[in-house]
């Protein structure tokens, strides 16, 4: 298991010492695309590892004016990228699985950026139909733990249950916990030894080793203990007498 956090800042890039860092761009607030590419060109010179999250570019845009400024902005991610990027699952009107327009128009956009890197899918926009829009796509997935709690539904449980399809497609791990109203989310609070997600990661883990956890916790002064905190559950998984 490999191990990294989120950034948005071009100071956080190198803040702790980690196997990759995630560079997070929500379009809406935050850093806008001449402070990622700043921040790429700062890993790329410190021998960092990354991948790159667009939140809220949408792939299944299907409105000609919005998709092309979409995939003009995404295709310019992807180039950007190292390990590839991390896209979500996305929905219709209320909420509601993907119009076969929309889920065209996904698939389309998702092979152009393939063309360019890796591209992961995350549960995120509707986890509780994920394993439905994952089993839409081929390529790797994005689990992410404190999202499957913020939807109510039990990761430890989920993990152990993911089919091996999926689970052999795992590539990263969103990992931070559900704590109650956090500026209007219910996550992305900093882990604790005793979290469902902490525990969902080790029985993840147990099933496919070879994965990159990256904390997305918004607290950065807590990434150093939770980074930690991840190294030893590593280190008590990499225990050969591990029953």
């Amino acid at each position: 298991m490999q191990l990294g956090y989120r950034i948005a800042k071009k100071e956080e890039v190198g803040l702790y010492q980690a196997d990759l860092v995630q560079i997070s761009y929500w379009k809406r607030f935050g850093p806008d695309l001449n402070e990622i590419k700043e921040m790429a060109a700062r890993c790329r010179n410190g021998g960092i590892r990354f991948v790159i999250h667009p939140v809220f570019t949408m792939l299944s845009e299907t409105r000609p004016a919005p998709r092309e400024e979409n995939l003009e902005e995404l295709l310019l991610l992807a180039e950007l990228a190292d390990l590839g990027l991390i896209v979500h699952d996305e929905v219709g009107p209320g909420g509601s699985r993907l119009s076969e327009e929309g889920l065209a128009a996904y698939g389309e956009t998702l092979a152009q950026l393939r063309a360019y890197c890796p591209v992961s899918i995350e549960n995120a926009s509707n986890t509780s139909d994920i394993d439905w829009f994952w089993d839409q796509f081929d390529g790797t997935v994005t689990v992410d733990l404190g999202h499957f709690e913020s939807s109510d539904i039990d990761s430890i449980a989920k993990m152990k249950s993911l089919p091996p399809a999926i689970v052999d497609r795992v590539d990263y791990v969103h990992i931070h916990r559900k704590n109650g109203d956090h500026g209007g989310i219910l996550d992305h609070w900093p882990l604790t030894e005793d979290c469902a997600e902490l525990a969902a990661l080790k029985v993840l883990v147990r099933r496919k080793p070879q994965l990159a956890a990256i904390l997305e916790v918004n607290e950065m002064e807590e990434v150093g203990g939770n980074l930690q905190m991840l190294s030893q559950v590593r280190d008590k998984l990499g225990d050969p007498g591990l029953s």
